[in-house]
């Protein structure tokens, strides 16, 4: 009779459990309720309020903002409000939108350099508490108000373009994740990329495209300085393996050119402290493809490509050093996370260093190796005879 009872009462807690699991998504919203964020700006406005422009994506567009919508685009729509703080203003934005916001393909995090000159990392702070926005979402600077940026987007191909931006080869990218990293790890210091766009011209009318101009340099939380050309270059070569790196060098005595790009590269750090001296060995090695050989020189030559490899390990090492000069002697901040690398092999010594770490890293002396390897010559051997 006990064994009966025994029997019922595991079949009935068998039909509780089923129940509870085939009860269905409960909480699941309908697409069609989804105000879906692409992209977001974020700008410092008068009377140090944040404004907020969210790129939304609408799959039912019949149900619009009430706030303050810059343009739109079939799907797309701009939004933008103000508020004390980013969390703020992102509060007031979504009770203005009758739907829900959902920020799980939101790619893109525009900041305007005036924010980021003041107040980058304050801001930084919503983003990394909250659970809502993606950590491989990516992190610009840009060059003008975000705002802006974020309006000349209203476009449907917008999703796709920013869905592709962590992909490319030939564009620098930081991640939520590496922002965070680099504002609680000892050196506080980091590159971000700045944002800009190009327009082009078409028949019908003027299309805006994503680009990157630059890279920003944060030390503490804050933009202190920007970087373009050569010494922007000789960053990519420490602080973006993954981005395709164009070279192109002037041989000896020769009139043209001879171009590559990076095919693959690779870091390696050493820190030494002997004696009270400082000192960091950076080996840098590179894979390149020739793109387009200009001179009159025979590429296929082993004598010439020996030549070539020093003439590009000659520039690589050039603008590498035109950029750690920079950071170590101008602007003392130490985006190469020197601190983090001596502290691996000298922990008591780096400590004791930390206070006046501005002080050491500037005296810091650097080395640097590069190994060039050409894996590709090109398919022809055409040579041009410049005369």
């Amino acid at each position: 009779m006990r064994r009966k009872h025994l029997n019922s009462l595991k079949i009935y807690i068998t039909l509780i459990l089923t129940s509870i699991i085939l009860s269905g998504c409960w909480d699941v919203m309908e697409v069609n309720d989804l105000a879906i964020v692409i992209a977001t700006g974020i700008d410092q406005i008068e009377d140090e309020q944040i404004e907020v422009t969210f790129l939304l994506y609408v799959p039912n567009p019949s149900g619009a903002a009430s706030g303050e919508v810059s343009g739109s685009s079939k799907n797309s729509y701009s939004i933008s409000m103000t508020g004390d703080t980013f969390s703020d203003a992102v509060m007031k934005l979504e009770s203005e939108v009758p739907r829900e916001i959902f920020w799980g393909h939101s790619n893109i995090f525009i900041f305007g350099s005036e924010l980021a000159k003041k107040e980058l990392g304050k801001q930084i702070d919503f983003l990394v508490r909250t659970a809502e926005p993606r950590e491989q979402s990516q992190i610009y600077i840009s060059q003008d108000k975000a705002k802006i940026e974020v309006n000349k987007f209203v476009s449907i191909n917008t999703a796709e373009l920013f869905s592709k931006l962590p992909k490319s080869r030939y564009l620098k990218s930081i991640t939520l994740k590496d922002i965070e990293e680099m504002l609680v790890n000892n050196s506080q210091a980091g590159l971000v990329p700045i944002s800009d766009t190009n327009s082009v011209k078409t028949s019908a009318d003027t299309i805006d495209s994503f680009a990157v101009k630059g890279s920003a340099i944060i030390y503490q939380g804050k933009m202190i300085s920007s970087i373009s050309g050569e010494k922007d270059i000789g960053s990519q070569w420490l602080l973006f393996p993954k981005t395709n790196t164009p070279i192109n060098i002037n041989p000896d005595g020769k009139n043209g050119k001879v171009s590559a790009e990076t095919i693959k590269k690779s870091t390696k750090v050493t820190p030494l402290l002997e004696d009270k001296t400082w000192s960091i060995k950076i080996k840098v090695k590179t894979d390149l493809l020739i793109l387009q050989n200009s001179t009159s020189l025979d590429i296929y030559n082993p004598t010439v490509m020996n030549q070539l490899k020093k003439e590009f390990s000659k520039k690589i090492k050039a603008d590498i050093e035109e950029f750690i000069n920079h950071i170590q002697k101008d602007l003392k901040a130490d985006v190469l996370q020197f601190y983090e690398a001596f502290h691996r092999s000298y922990p008591k010594e780096t400590d004791d260093a930390r206070e006046n770490w501005e002080e050491q890293f500037e005296n810091i002396k650097v080395s640097i190796q590069v190994e060039v390897k050409i894996k590709n010559p090109g398919v022809t051997n055409l040579n041009i005879e410049n005369k």
